[in-house]
């Protein structure tokens, strides 16, 4: 398939997801949370599902946010009860980010959304790592954009 075709088509696979997305966000934000607060929810209700906890850092750099911000951001979850923030056993200097039983009712993140989530597990391992590389990839290149050109 010519190059061109496949990125029409992935571009247009993309927006189609994005959309949905968004549909999605619009008629299911009962919870009345802020954008960054579910996104950031769903960021570390996906870590508590690997073998890598979510940490300030991590979070910052998924955000796109600067460390100070992040820390204002945790305490503002942490006080309405949404997230814990603990020490790592391995390295008392880190913190691991974990989300309470209300966190996890307040994200309604589409990933968090049952069918979606049973749709995910149910990818084969070799899609899953090129669907993951994948995004990751797009991420990166979004990311790297100043916002002024976006």
């Amino acid at each position: 398939m010519p190059q061109r075709i496949q990125a029409a088509k992935l571009f247009t696979a993309l927006e189609s997801y994005r959309i949905a997305e968004q549909r999605l966000f619009r008629s299911e934000s009962a919870a009345g949370l802020p954008r960054t607060e579910r996104d950031a929810l769903a960021l570390v209700l996906a870590a508590e599902g690997t073998d890598e906890p979510m940490t300030p850092g991590v979070l910052a750099t998924r955000l796109g946010f600067t460390t100070p911000a992040v820390s204002n951001l945790l305490h503002r979850m942490e006080d309405a009860g949404l997230i814990e923030i603990s020490v790592h056993p391995a390295d008392r200097r880190r913190k691991i980010i974990a989300t309470t039983a209300d966190g996890q009712a307040a994200c309604d993140a589409p990933t968090t959304v049952p069918p979606v989530r049973d749709y995910l597990m149910n990818v084969p391992d070799d899609q899953a790592e090129a669907v993951r590389a994948f995004l990751e990839g797009l991420s990166t290149v979004i990311s790297s954009q100043s916002v002024s050109k976006v």
